[in-house]
């Protein structure tokens, strides 16, 4: 081909779902050259090689294509988003927006890409209304992130579905630069598809592929430092001596000045070293929170894809690099590798083809691997340390006041009593745990259009392989246990206090690693076959799908794989793009249940009405788009807990008992009692939703949702002891009932001001709040204030007891009280005041009441900002959670460690003198204050500035310039600034707890260099 002269190009334009594009303007830049496309979506023009090819049509978003080497170029446009031609995924499908029946919602790669996290379920934090995201931790490498579509509504199973190119997979690890969109499926009618799997909702994540066109090459290299967001307040070591003798005073109020054996732990003379620092090696003053841990690590992030193909082929490549420190401070003398870090090596290639002329047979081809590289301290040879051990350690029983971390001579140093393990020890005395992940994916499909027979008739096949291997290297040791002692009456060499150090536990010694290996496996095989049929006439659209499932899986320490199969159907009706109706059935089989009893039908119905087609609102300015739809069906849910075959009884040949009737002292158990009558659990949703758009600017989604779920796999709490066998052996039943309510808003504006200045804003709310209704909870006695702990309340409702009355300020009050108090203590003066909710003068567990809400929030909401200036561009993501709580905050005891807010605890001479007041009397062991209640039940909502980006895009012209077709530089950051209402600020209010690894916030800076 003669790179200069000009040439005809020919080529055809669809859309998403394959539609023709008539009237598609098709311009070769800076000439003036162009055409339209025809009735068929075709166009005809003259281009040289070098020339760039401009599509454009009213509600598409502009495509620009470089001619290159290609005569034929086929080109897909996408609606805008809002548009209602925009293409939304549905289950196994595709569907305009305007037709779509179902609750769903999504966002693309563009969104996913704002956010530096290594996982992409926190990326999605506060962008989809009715998604929940809680992360439960930060360590690298290890996801505790928590999924929920629209609250929780089971006891059991409560995480959606997640596919990934219509697999189930796990998508914590996935690139974001692998991914086109997320789709979340909130109703019966989206989930139905997919039977007994579908009752908690479903994500649907779909990868980029290529498209027709000269090769499209882009890198991506990203640096950045991440810090804890929260950590606790550590007080000066004189600080802590102080407040150790306070409480001693309030635990001994009658001790003797005098008194040889009954003296506070810390002299006048010890304070004074504490607070002069004269003497450290005797009197330390640590700060171990920044002498164990960087207060900042590195995190990098490298990606390069590649996109193209021609008319019979297309491709999409990537490969991805990423690594995460941790932030353990490991000693540079240790002849082996104790950081915790995390290193994964992304690959994926995706490969659609057609196989011949007319175009009618196609396949194509999903590959993926994973490499995850993990490592972190180990254990010693008796169990002792892990990220658990050494963050409860470090956090709560390794004070300021404790020497170390090392005698003179290198051995480890502890304490006594309930700081005999050394955080210090656990990082770099213990060896280290290596964890290396393989994950591989492998998804083939082949589709055959039969238009031949009958117009819009298609067949699918899709077979699915996927495998994680995980093996493990575990190299343990241990070490030597050693304790300092003070001499006050012997002076060192120095004249301060002599101190000793002295060997204890001397079973532990010093040896060296000692290795040991394990490995898991387990397989995921999956086989699909669809028929599609979709066609027009006239004003009548009618498309129906009939698919038929087989799943396997291999999980790992099982013998036996899981099954499931099924069939799956959708009917739509459509007319003159005003009415819509669709019905979606699921019916699947699984293994969990016995024969006879396996499959279930699970129905869904929908309807839309689209009043702005309407002739009444057609063409009006003010309302550019108004939907009306609504939903009812049943779905399912199998996820019954991890014990199989809950049907068959579990019998066991055992030694022992009163009789021994098998001979040489052997008795039959009985271990467990099946339920043969066991079922999946069943939910009843309905969802009625408005879609309207004021101005082709401002587009408002309402959702309305309500479902019960029946079935509940629960074990009975009403038996009674007569039935002579031990509750654990009986088996549970499908009695318990669960409602579900509550509503989204999802808010989104987008102006274009000119063609180099647009501002978007997203925003959504929404709000979920369920019940228990029946869980056969025996109730207690009428003398209790609340005679159920479950039933009528939230899953997850905390309790406690009520304390919103103040401190006693005298031991005169509490005499006068005339209470008893059973609950293991009695108060002091000082004490928190808990109330009698039942009037009986006795505070005891009947006073015991329910408080704060459940560790799932009921709001959830987020607020996505940008602004597009010429080459600049700036997003911010806000996200929050109310009311939402945690149990008893028992960090915030002050038994073993003391925080900023233990300075201010109850004093009679604080109290005497009106001074501020943030905690009880404080206590050398748990108080009567320090049983689970009200003050230490913490509010964990929080309004969180959860992502933030800058960004700047070099003119066209000088990216040409410099070799490349883009060119892009950016600055954003993860979790930046948090405002919550905790009352003891020593972690993020999105932990479960203080001792789970903290969550990361993220600085980060990159560069997107387009070819």
């Amino acid at each position: 081909m003669n790179l200069v002269a000009a040439v005809p190009i020919t080529g055809a334009v669809k859309d998403e779902l394959g539609n023709p594009l008539s009237g598609v303007t098709v311009q070769v830049l800076g000439k003036n050259v162009g055409t339209i496309t025809d009735d068929n979506g075709h166009f005809s023009l003259e281009a040289s090689s070098s020339d760039s090819l401009q599509f454009t049509y009213i509600g598409y978003q502009t495509k620009h294509i470089i001619v290159g080497t290609e005569t034929r170029i086929d080109v897909t446009l996408e609606a805008n988003a809002g548009s209602l031609n925009q293409v939304e995924i549905v289950a196994f499908g595709e569907q305009k927006k305007a037709t779509v029946t179902g609750a769903i919602a999504s966002i693309g790669t563009a969104e996913l890409k704002q956010s530096p996290s290594a996982n992409l379920k926190v990326s999605l934090a506060g962008r989809l209304p009715g998604l929940t995201v809680i992360q439960n931790g930060g360590e690298p490498g290890v996801d505790q992130t928590q999924l929920y579509l629209r609250g929780r509504g089971t006891l059991n199973g409560q995480a959606p579905l997640v596919l990934v190119d219509g697999i189930e997979r796990d998508i914590s690890y996935l690139d974001p630069n692998e991914v086109k969109n997320v789709t979340i499926l909130k109703d019966a009618s989206a989930t139905a598809l997919f039977g007994v799997k579908g009752a908690n909702g479903v994500v649907l994540v779909t990868t980029r592929r290529g498209e027709a066109g000269k090769p499209e090459i882009s890198l991506t290299q990203e640096f950045g430092i991440q810090s804890f967001t929260k950590t606790p307040d550590d007080v000066d070591a004189y600080t802590w001596a102080q407040l150790k003798n306070e409480a001693w005073r309030n635990d001994n109020p009658g001790a003797a000045p005098n008194d040889p054996t009954n003296q506070p732990p810390y002299s006048a003379d010890a304070l004074q070293h504490f607070k002069s620092q004269d003497n450290p090696q005797a009197y330390p003053d640590h700060n171990w929170l920044q002498e164990l841990t960087h207060k900042y690590v590195p995190m990098e992030r490298v990606n390069l894809n590649m996109s193209g193909g021609g008319g019979f082929a297309r491709y999409f490549v990537n490969v991805g690099y990423l690594y995460q420190g941790g932030l353990w401070k490991t000693d540079p003398d240790l002849d082996y590798d104790a950081r915790a870090f995390l290193r994964r090596y992304s690959f994926r290639a995706n490969i659609d083809a057609t196989l011949d002329k007319k175009k009618t047979l196609t396949t194509f081809l999903n590959v993926a691997g994973y490499l995850d590289d993990q490592n972190k301290p180990g254990k010693d040879n008796y169990g002792n340390g892990g990220t658990y051990a050494l963050l409860n350690t470090l956090f709560q029983k390794w004070p300021s006041v404790q020497p170390g971390p090392t005698t003179p001579d290198g051995e480890v140093l502890i304490g006594d009593g309930n700081y005999g393990q050394s955080p210090w020890a656990m990082i770099n005395r213990t060896g280290y745990q290596k964890n290396t992940g393989d994950n591989v994916t492998a998804t083939w499909g082949l589709e055959k259009d039969f238009s031949s027979l009958t117009k819009g008739l298609t067949a699918r096949f899709v077979g699915s392989f996927d495998t994680r291997t995980v093996y493990s290297l575990s190299a343990r040791r241990d070490y030597e246990r050693w304790v300092q002692f003070i001499d006050p009456n012997t002076p060192a060499a120095n004249g301060g206090d002599s101190v000793m150090y002295l060997q204890t536990m001397t079973n532990f010694i010093n040896t060296p690693l000692s290795t040991s290996t394990s490995a898991t496996f387990q397989s995921h095989t999956q086989l699909q076959f669809f028929l599609n049929y979709a066609r027009d006439f006239g004003k009548h659209a009618v498309t129906g799908m009939l698919m038929a499932n087989q799943e396997s899986w291999i999980r790992n320490g099982e013998r036996l794989p899981f099954h499931l199969r099924g069939l799956a159907t959708r009917l739509t009706y459509g007319y003159d793009e005003r009415y819509n109706i669709e019905f979606d059935a699921g019916y699947n089989g699984s293994e969990q249940f016995r024969k006879g009893n396996r499959y279930g039908l699970f129905p869904a119905i929908s309807a839309g009405w689209v009043a702005s087609n309407e002739s009444f609102l057609k063409g009006n300015k003010a309302i550019s788009f108004l939907k009306l739809r609504g939903s009812y069906g049943i779905v399912g849910n199998d996820q019954l807990g991890d014990q199989r075959f809950l049907y068959l009884d579990d019998i066991s040949v055992g030694t022992g008992g009163f009789t021994s009737n098998l001979g040489e002292g052997h008795v039959v158990n009985e271990d467990y009692l099946g339920n043969p009558d066991l079922k999946w659990e069943i939910a009843k949703k309905g969802n009625i939703g408005l879609e309207l758009g004021l101005f082709d600017q401002l587009n408002l989604t309402v959702d309305l949702f309500t479902e019960r779920r029946n079935n509940v796999l629960i074990n009975r709490g009403t038996i009674p002891t007569l039935i002579g066998q031990p509750s654990s052996s009986l088996p549970p039943i499908n009695l318990g009932r669960i409602e579900n309510h509550g509503y989204e808003i999802n808010l989104k504006y987008e102006k274009i001001i000119s063609h180099d200045f647009t501002v978007l804003a997203n925003l959504n709310y929404n709000y979920a709040r369920n019940k228990i209704l029946f869980v056969d909870e025996a109730p207690k006695p009428d003398d209790y204030a609340y005679r159920y702990r479950m039933t009528g309340y939230e899953i997850g409702q905390i309790w406690g007891y009520i304390t919103n009355d103040g401190y006693y300020q005298s031991q005169e009050q509490i005499d006068n009280s005339g209470l008893d108090f059973e609950i293991g203590k009695t108060p002091r003066p000082g004490d928190l005041i808990i109330k009698d909710l039942n009037g009986d003068k006795v505070i005891d567990e009947k006073d015991i009441a329910p408080i704060r809400h459940s560790t799932v929030p009921r709001h959830t909401w987020g607020a996505a900002l940008s602004v597009n200036y010429k080459g600049f561009d700036l997003s911010a993501l806000f996200q929050g959670h109310f009311d939402v709580g945690s149990g008893t905050n028992s960090f915030a005891w002050e038994w073993y460690d003391f925080r900023d807010y233990h300075k201010n605890a109850w004093t009679a001479e604080r109290a005497a003198n009106g001074e501020k007041v943030t905690f009880p009397a404080l206590s050398q062991t748990q108080s009567f204050s320090e049983f689970g209640n009200t003050f230490f039940a913490e509010n964990t909502s929080y309004v969180r500035l959860k992502s933030l980006e800058i960004g700047y895009t070099l003119p066209e012209r000088l990216s040409r310039k410099l070799g490349t077709s883009h060119i892009r530089i950016y600055l954003n950051g993860l979790n930046l600034f948090t405002w919550d209402k905790m009352k003891f600020n020593s972690y993020d209010p999105e932990l479960a707890s203080q001792d789970t690894y903290p969550i990361q916030r993220i600085f980060n800076s990159g560069i997107n260099i387009n070819f």
